[in-house]
């Protein structure tokens, strides 16, 4: 990937605007210090594990997935999973099908890998993304500890089949 900052920029931003108002501003900015510099994002992009699909409207990046073989937790009973460890688009974005269209790489990315199904995470307060992920056919399997801002959350566990068409 050419640029790293701006991926690490967008993930900064989109994840900050994300998460305004649902946990504390100091405990947002930390953890986004941690997982979205220009370090730890070149790290996940040349990781052999991960694919990271970037999203883009002309030429400005709108959002960015990554695919990542991971262990699932045990809620997850679908077939060949991989792991949806990141999906965001820019606020700027949000509500005008760039989402679905990213989705839709995701996945053909993963049946392209072999993967029959996807898993996620996702924050129960982030009804934005509970909702989409649901209308994208994503059904909750169960729940996983997530450590954020000191705390201990059970993120619910979400799963879908791989889709065929694309």
């Amino acid at each position: 990937m050419e640029d790293v900052g701006a991926l690490a920029a967008l993930a900064s931003k989109a994840f900050s605007d994300t998460y305004r108002g649902l946990d504390e501003p100091h405990e947002i900015a930390d953890y986004v210090a941690e997982n979205f510099n220009t370090q730890t994002v070149t790290s996940v992009v040349s990781d052999p594990n991960a694919t990271t699909l970037l999203a883009e409207v002309g030429t400005e990046l709108a959002g960015y997935a990554v695919l990542a073989r991971s262990e699932p937790p045990s809620c997850v009973s679908e077939p060949s999973p991989i792991e949806l460890a990141r999906f965001y688009l820019a606020e700027q974005f949000i509500g005008h099908g760039y989402g679905a269209q990213l989705m839709l790489a995701v996945h053909t990315e993963a049946r392209r890998q072999g993967a029959q199904s996807l898993w996620l995470g996702v924050y129960d307060r982030n009804v934005r993304a509970v909702s989409f992920y649901e209308r994208q056919g994503f059904t909750k399997r169960g729940g996983k500890e997530f450590l954020f801002g000191g705390r201990v959350y059970i993120d619910p566990i979400y799963a879908s089949p791989v889709r065929n068409e694309a």
